[in-house]
């Protein structure tokens, strides 16, 4: 007899459901009846789980926080063991190539499209939930680039300067994520399969190198 697949633990599909749903119609439009019936709960478990929609709303954000730091903390662990053996400028360039190609991987797959729509709300109208995004997820990756691009550039500049760059780094991954369509409509493909996914974090990989090379040979 075949075995019936389990679902997942409710606080899993209402969060994930929230997660979609607010990221398509915002926070005063989605309604609770609504995700607790695509979730396939009683609106009940909302209030018991949550408090009510703001407290569901919260936690999403730190559901998101927590699964985006899940799935990049293979590459973030590797940087930093990379950088612990290597210590030195190539060390450095090795660990922010090696964050990004983590953070590339993750924002290519399907399952961070829900993220990437709940996020964009938040950057355009932050409040309390932008506040766990940026603390629980944002903030420590930020920080460790930024402290990396500073020993690679020998001090020639400031911390907020590196701040700047280290957002550039960033952002070169977040447009193929929050401008999907653009890059769809660019590079004329259909989807983004494994192949194109490979083709993006090689080309990200490549020029954050040419980056931080051009950066590392300033010191001159």
């Amino acid at each position: 007899m075949r075995k019936r697949l389990e679902k997942p633990p409710i606080d899993d599909r209402l969060l994930d459901t929230a997660i979609d749903q607010f990221g398509r119609y915002g926070f005063e439009a989605a309604s609770t009846r609504a995700i607790a019936a695509a979730a396939e709960t009683a609106m009940s478990s909302i209030t018991y789980h949550y408090g009510g929609k703001e407290g569901l709303y919260l936690a999403a954000a730190h559901h998101i926080a927590r699964q985006v730091s899940e799935g990049t903390e293979a590459s973030r662990a590797a940087a930093e063991a990379f950088l612990h053996a290597n210590p030195g400028i190539d060390g450095a360039v090795e660990a922010i190539a090696r964050i990004l190609d983590g953070f590339a991987e993750l924002m290519t797959s399907d399952r961070s499209t829900p993220w990437a729509r709940f996020i964009v709300r938040e950057q355009m109208n932050p409040g309390p939930a932008f506040d766990i995004l940026y603390s629980e997820l944002m903030k420590q990756r930020a920080d460790l680039v930024t402290s990396l691009l500073q020993r690679i550039g020998g001090g020639r500049f400031d911390e907020a300067e590196a701040r700047v760059k280290a957002l550039a780094l960033f952002g070169q991954v977040l447009v193929f994520r929050v401008a999907r369509a653009t890059v769809l409509r660019v590079t004329g493909w259909t989807d983004v399969t494994s192949v194109e996914a490979a083709e993006i974090r090689h080309t990200v990989r490549a020029h954050t190198i040419a980056i931080l090379e051009n950066i590392r040979g300033d010191r001159a």
